[in-house]
């Protein structure tokens, strides 16, 4: 049976979560905090849209609000769940251009003066040390414990120190500015001596304070406060108990830091200034990197990191520091208000609680801050526990910056997150019944509203217990409670344990039911609704019991398998094996864990010697010496994989086998694999199940080859500075890729990484039928080369060219009618060039030389003068590659590359063009064709309006850009939204992966 006192489900569900927007309820989180945020499409969409806005900032696109010039900063969001805890879930660097000194690679392990963050750092060496923190500071110091001191330090104790309620003064010596005399007594201050400073830590004046003289000073400087009174911020608190705890341990402060709190949470670069110079980002203007800071380093003198505060962070966040929970939860509480309705104070936190930071579903969220500054420094740590996420910024330079990137970052993520939390809450919107058969059946329902997840229906034996409930809360507590509405909330506490149900192991969560409560009744007398202002629904938990057990009580019980809303992903891959999967050669290289590998340029083909009887396969042509009628197998027909057991030996040899060249473990690995756009779904299915059915790749994703380009630099490609959003954080806005390879040559438009797909065009003219083209001419002018198309391929690669003036060139080297050969024909007007062919034995390649014409004389050959087999190469060097720009040369009924160009612009909007037509980035090896750029140039001008800028270049290397593109693709955040598990792949199948992968990407 189901007795009141304990509504008890077994709960096989995923813990999922969400948040409620309420005015009243209980302190803390309105359900578990979301999990897996990198993994959800929402946050992704937020930190690429907040990606995108600081690339615009910091390259002056839109006002920033700070001289971004001289600021350098570092960017993080940490969660409570993240799989390192070192690596932040979202991180955004920027090193200003006018750093001049310190590190070069801003990263999240370069280091930053974090000014008062450190008092963070300080109370938790208070709180790891056992020290009685509501002692009086006098028990530890004796020296302040004076008859004459101006402060009763006997009643200040260190808990009131660390929580600005001392009421002690707020520096000693340092914020008197020295330099400043001349300006006060001119701005109408009385003049006084050198001897009326204070005795030391007056920059300019006089030394650093010792121990002793610091205080001394603290029993002359007049108190602000009582203690208790109210909150005033105080350096000098912080440095008045680092030196308590200095005598309490009988250790300084350097050693307290390193061994309780760097060496306990593994932290690299948190310790007392100075810090490591080249690990630095040091700001262009005055600062005090690399100054110590004596004994206020405990108020404000640590050096730290991104890496180091994000590890941190997630401790605190998940309780898995060397404190007790209970201890921490202590920790995250107010000590007192602030002056601001919405701001208090901690130990040390700076504590604000906005309404309306998450506006969809406005409700009370906490954020327990920490601000910090130095000089050319500033920083700022935030921690939304319930959220269970914290919020880094460390800046360099002038220290406008952090207030708006606190703003910016909070009110990006916080909505965003919350929407998660609503989203994963979805998995608890179900209907539970008791199993069929049982003595009394039940039935419960929970929903979610606009507000938080409710209890819906509550069914026992056919009785309706939901509005039973209601009734006997209204019997129990009388006129004690206004009138119960009809909605019954239901929250989330922190009492969750591992247990057994019928034999199976389970984890037991205590969730509370909130009764919602009917408005105050009305009256004519003076109101400002005090009743609803003090929420008083918390005074009412636990209070109506049945049989001992309260009837609010509410345990949901979920087994092993419910532990997230999904089966628990496997851990990324930290290595990405990027193959860019051409017709005559695949690029093939490894990103291994961020590092970039460079990429292997490897023969995708199968070669048989018909001579030697030798098989090659892929790289091993490379010991290939006789390339006479070689003949290939190969696994790529027109951009796409249509023999696998070609490709898998080629794949095997050079990925898998024991001693490949690129050895790597599919199971630990993601793959990238590169494909022309258009593909037939059949061929791309099967690529789908051989990447994992075959090999069995822990990631996998499947994109159109010429969108990786998006995803480089492209400022760089066209020489031009660099003003516009850096490659690492978004991809290009809007590019025209002409990708023209051994297949095809294919025109794909991009907008901010996304294929328009209606204006993709597919040229048929690739290297593959240049070759041939070639092949034709020689065997019909000079030697019958048909089966030797290795050795003409060579030779187009080494002497064909692209005429930016093809009649000029054709005129040139035109040979006359026969009899009346024209006098510059031989020289060919300096087209004409000779070609030795190897002989495969002094030499196993051809050579391009200047043309000769005693090297064809009949006479020498007939003396055997040469053993060299000689072609006389003229219009065929133009000729050929001309079938790009007019492919109907050769019988192609297809428009040339230009007009093809024009085709795909007007499938566009006509307010894309000047944006496409200034990028347009040749790839492919077609694009080593000296000529090539300046032609399309040249045509694409003569097509389009004259207001339109065309600028066409090349990379600095055509055939492996767009492996590079796919090599940063897989250190960027979109890939873990893009890629496909092997889990999902065998969850969802063949179809939904398809599905996927047919989306593109895209910011």
């Amino acid at each position: 049976m189901l007795p009141l006192r304990n509504i008890l489900f077994f709960l096989s569900l995923p813990a999922s979560l969400t948040r409620a927007a309420l005015n009243c309820r209980p302190e803390g989180p309105v359900i578990p905090r979301p999990t897996s945020l990198p993994q959800t499409p929402i946050f992704q969409e937020a930190a690429s849209k907040l990606s995108r806005t600081l690339d615009a900032a910091v390259s002056g696109s839109i006002d920033a609000g700070w001289p971004v010039e001289n600021s350098s900063f570092s960017l993080a969001v940490v969660s409570w769940d993240q799989e390192d805890s070192a690596v932040p879930v979202w991180e955004y660097h920027h090193l200003a251009k006018e750093n001049k000194q310190g590190t070069k690679h801003l990263d999240r392990n370069s280091q930053y003066l974090i000014g008062s963050i450190s008092k963070v750092v300080t109370v938790y060496l208070l709180l790891e040390s056992g020290i009685d923190l509501d002692a009086a500071v006098t028990g530890f110091l004796p020296s302040l414990d004076k008859p004459d001191s101006t402060i009763a330090w006997q009643n200040v104790t260190l808990r009131m120190l660390a929580s600005y309620l001392g009421g002690s003064p707020a520096n000693y010596g340092f914020s008197e500015y020295y330099f400043l005399k001349d300006v006060f007594v001119k701005l109408g201050l009385p003049p006084i001596k050198d001897t009326d400073y204070p005795p030391c830590g007056i920059a300019g004046l006089n030394k650093e304070c010792s121990d002793q003289q610091f205080l001394k000073g603290m029993t002359e400087l007049h108190p602000v406060t009582a203690p208790m009174e109210r909150p005033i911020y105080s350096n000098s608190a912080f440095v008045i108990l680092g030196m308590a705890l200095e005598r309490y341990t009988r250790k300084n402060y350097t050693q307290l830091v390193k061994e309780v709190f760097s060496d306990s949470l593994s932290l690299q670069s948190t310790f007392p200034s100075p810090g490591d110079d080249e690990k630095a980002v040091i700001p262009p203007v005055d600062s005090t990197w690399g100054s110590d800071y004596g004994p206020n380093t405990a108020a404000g003198g640590l050096v730290s990191s991104i890496s180091d505060l994000a590890k941190f962070s997630q401790a605190l966040l998940s309780r898995t520091l060397d404190l007790p929970p209970a201890q921490v939860n202590e920790w995250l509480k107010p000590a007192s208000f602030a002056g601001g309705p919405y701001t208090m104070t901690g130990m040390p936190w700076e504590i604000i609680r906005p309404f309306n930071i998450t506006p969809s579903y406005a409700h009370p969220v906490t954020i327990y801050g920490k601000s910090g500054g130095a000089l050319g420094y500033r920083s700022q740590l935030s921690i939304v526990d319930d959220y269970g996420i914290a919020v880094v910024i460390l800046t360099a330079g002038p220290m406008s910056a952090v207030s708006v990137l606190t703003d910016a970052m909070l009110s990006t993520f916080l909505p965003a997150i919350d929407e998660v939390s609503r989203d994963q809450a979805k998995n608890y919107e179900r209907k539970f019944t008791s199993k069929k058969g049982a003595d009394v059946p039940f039935e419960v329902s929970l929903s979610q509203d606009s507000a938080s997840l409710t209890l819906s229906s509550l069914r026992r034996n056919q009785s309706d217990i939901f509005s039973s409930l209601l009734q006997i809360w209204e019997i129990a507590m009388g006129e004690f409670i206004p009138k119960m509405g009809k909605t019954i909330r239901i929250f989330p506490s922190d009492l969750v344990s591992n247990s057994t149900l019928d034999g199976k192991p389970v984890t037991s969560e205590v969730w509370h039911l909130w009764p919602e409560y009917m408005p105050e009744p009305t009256t004519d007398l003076p109101s400002i609704g005090i009743e609803k202002l003090g929420c008083v629904n918390w005074m009412n938990e636990d209070w109506v019991r049945y049989g001992g057990e309260p009837l609010d009580r509410f345990l949901l019980y979920k087994d092993e398998n419910g532990r997230k809303s999904k089966p628990a992903a496997p851990k990324p891959p930290t290595n990405t094996l990027v193959i860019d999967n051409g017709a005559d050669t695949l690029k093939a290289g490894l990103v291994r864990g961020g590092k970039i590998d460079e990429p292997k340029i490897i023969p995708n083909y199968i070669a048989r010697d018909s001579n030697a009887r030798k098989v090659y396969v892929a790289s091993e042509i490379e010991k290939c010496r006789d390339f006479g009628e070689i003949q290939f197998r190969r696994p790529v027909e027109k951009g796409f994989i249509v023999n696998w057991e070609a490709q898998k030996e080629i794949w095997d040899r050079e990925f898998f086998d024991k001693n490949a060249p690129l050895k790597c473990d599919p199971t630990e690995t993601r793959l990238i694999l590169g494909e022309p756009p258009n593909g037939l779904p059949v061929i791309e299915t099967n690529c789908d199940q051989m990447v994992f059915e075959e090999y069995g790749f822990a990631s996998y994703y499947r994109g159109i080859g010429p969108t990786f380009n998006a995803y480089q630099d492209i400022q760089s490609t066209f020489q031009t500075p660099k003003d516009a959003a850096t490659v690492a954080n978004i991809p290009a806005e809007a590019i025209m890729v002409i990708d023209s390879g051994y297949s095809h040559t294919i025109i794909t438009p991009l907008l901010q990484g996304r294929p328009l797909q209606s204006a993709i065009r597919r040229l048929d003219v690739g290297g593959k039928v240049l070759t041939n083209y070639l092949t034709r001419l020689i065997s019909l002018r000079h030697f019958d080369m048909r089966n030797d198309t290795y050795i003409v391929n060579e030779m187009k690669e080494l002497a064909c060219y692209v005429s930016t003036d093809f009649k000029a060139d054709l005129e040139k080297s035109w040979k006359g009618t026969r009899g009346e050969k024209r006098p510059d024909y031989i020289s060919g007007g300096g087209i004409a060039k000779d070609y030795i062919l190897p002989d495969f034995h002094a030499r196993s390649k051809g050579i391009l030389c200047e043309y000769d014409p005693a090297r064809h004389s009949k006479a020498r050959k007939a003396a055997a003068q040469t053993e060299e087999d000689a072609l006389a190469l003229r219009n065929e060097r133009f000729t050929v590659p001309e079938l790009i720009f007019s492919p109907s040369d050769a019988g192609i009924r297809q428009p040339g590359l230009a007009d093809l160009i024009q085709e795909s612009l007007n499938e566009l909007p006509i307010g894309l063009w000047p944006s496409m037509l200034a990028n347009i980035v040749v790839v492919g090896g077609n694009a080593l064709f000296d000529g090539f750029i300046q032609r399309l140039q040249k045509e694409v001008v003569q097509r389009v309006p004259d207001d339109c800028v065309v600028r066409v270049a090349r990379p600095a290397n055509p055939i492996t850009n767009t492996w590079y593109g796919g090599a940063n693709l897989a250190n960027h955040a979109h890939i873990n939204k893009l890629a496909v598990t092997k889990q999902e792949y065998e969850e969802n199948g063949a179809a939904w992966v398809a599905r996927k992968f047919s989306a593109g990407f895209g910011a």
